[in-house]
């Protein structure tokens, strides 16, 4: 099994001397000042039995600038790295050597935790430097009260000494350092019951909550950078939008029951989602997710679209209130790359004419490649056969779409895993295909210009053309929303 794992930490924290220490010579060079020797990012391996351990020593961050380090060199060092990865990363390993966690130290957790990883890798903590403790483990002792006050959260630690030293202590810390890698690897490899297949091996995605939205982390990076470092703020913000990990923003739509929950779980390889039992939600309810599988960070907005043709002005109130927060949503996250219209093998029906015409044209604006995925196709000897009797109702229908994938999404039997394979394989397909390489490509959903426009128009479609106000909608959001 391989394990990935970063070193981060302020300069002479100990990264390159950990490094060392697994290897049992001298693999990494090590600073003997404050200047730091790790000039770019270095890749070292280490096997330790069966696990294959990858190692990355990044540059070293410092609190304050010398005459021979850029300050801004640490961070574009880090942009490099993050975008050079071809593999996954399965852990953070934080290093420090001071007494307790310096406010750089911190910092840096909350920059490659949040910022460059948006939460989806776990830290761990390695503090090193603690031959001259009568007990190693008293560092965390006397530190973790502070540690948990500060919402840092590590999956584990180690206090160790990496020097060569008296007695056993660098052989426990050998020891120790092991046991937290097999520990965090062997965690972050765990299969799930609920995978699609349990023969499929190790899992190929993670699944995991947003933590920090995606432009917020924006200004977080500033403040961590410009306010501990030192670095200029301008120079900085100039390279945080070139430079920010890129997640494809996608919104999953159509009509209660039509497999919307469905597709989210296949995609994770795993029950991630609540599957509808068919009762009507509340029309432009969102719920957001993120997967990272096959290389690939996902967003999804799994959204109820409309349920019918028409609908009561109380349900129309709640779902301007649930359009107010998909559009909030959508504005944080960054935009939107692709649309995805779920619906049954069927006809195509005025709801499902509606909610193309409710997101693709109103919603984004015609600016967002839409594809349609058509569900509940396992009974099929040849999914794709579907498309090629239905193709032509979308053009007669006016619903244009850029792709289309032929699926099943339901787990009800066995006979159906080569389909939901192939269902999953597809979707992929689409995602990867349509999803766009830069943050300018990508359609922002300004939330002060479209939202008056997007609520006017649903009660354009849902209430028979009786339409509000314009001062009776914007008293409705200001009241509701």
């Amino acid at each position: 099994m391989i394990f990935s794992v970063i070193l981060i930490g302020e300069t002479g924290s100990g990264k390159s001397s950990v490094i060392n220490l697994l290897g049992n010579h001298a693999l990494a060079r090590v600073s003997p000042d404050v200047e730091g020797c790790t000039k770019t990012f270095e890749h070292y391996t280490v096997n330790l039995g069966t696990l294959q351990v990858r190692m990355i020593d990044t540059v070293g961050f410092s609190p304050a600038s010398t005459k021979q380090t850029n300050t801004l060199d640490p961070f574009e060092k880090a942009c490099e790295l993050i975008h050079s990865l071809k593999d996954r990363v399965d852990a953070l390993f934080l290093c420090t050597g001071g007494s307790k966690l310096t406010p750089v130290t911190r910092k840096i957790y909350t920059l490659f935790r949040e910022f460059f990883f948006d939460g989806i890798v776990p830290v761990a903590l390695v503090v090193t430097r603690r031959e001259y403790e009568k007990c190693m483990e008293d560092w965390w002792t006397r530190n973790k009260a502070d540690i948990e006050k500060s919402n840092l959260h590590f999956v584990g630690h180690a206090c160790i000494t990496a020097w060569d030293v008296e007695g056993d202590q660098r052989e426990q810390s050998k020891i120790l350092l092991k046991e937290l890698i097999r520990r965090v690897a062997f965690s972050s490899h765990q299969p799930t019951s609920d995978r699609i297949s349990e023969s499929a091996g190790e899992p190929d995605c993670h699944v995991h909550r947003p933590i920090i939205p995606l432009q917020d982390r924006f200004a977080r990076a500033k403040d961590i950078l410009t306010n501990d470092c030192g670095i200029d703020g301008n120079a900085l913000e100039r390279k945080i939008r070139r430079s920010f990990l890129r997640i494809t923003n996608v919104i999953i739509f159509g009509e209660t029951g039509v497999g919307k929950s469905s597709v989210v779980n296949l995609l994770a390889g795993m029950k991630l989602a609540d599957v509808s039992s068919g009762a009507a939600g509340c029309t432009l309810q969102c719920d957001e997710y993120r997967v990272t599988v096959e290389g690939t960070h996902l967003r999804m907005f799994d959204t109820i679209g409309l349920n019918g043709a028409k609908m009561e002005r109380g349900d129309y109130v709640s779902a301007i209130q649930k359009a107010y927060e998909l559009v909030d949503a959508l504005e944080r996250a960054g935009g939107v790359d692709l649309l995805l219209l779920c619906m049954r093998g069927g006809r195509l029906t005025e709801t499902i004419q509606n909610n193309y015409k409710l997101f693709h044209e109103f919603l984004c604006n015609k600016k967002v490649p839409i594809a349609v995925v058509i569900t509940y196709l396992e009974d099929e000897d040849c999914m794709e056969d579907w498309w090629k009797d239905n193709e032509k109702h979308f053009s007669n229908s006016n619903i244009h779409v850029d792709g289309h994938a032929c699926v099943t999404a339901t787990k009800n039997r066995a006979a159906h895993e080569s389909k939901l394979m192939e269902s999953r394989r597809l979707i992929l397909e689409l995602i990867n295909q349509y999803s766009v390489s830069s943050p300018q490509e990508m359609f922002v959903v300004d939330k002060d210009e479209r939202l008056l426009s997007f609520a006017k128009r649903i009660g354009d479609i849902v209430l028979g053309g009786k339409i509000p106000r314009k001062r009776a909608v914007v008293d409705l959001l200001i009241k509701n929303c």
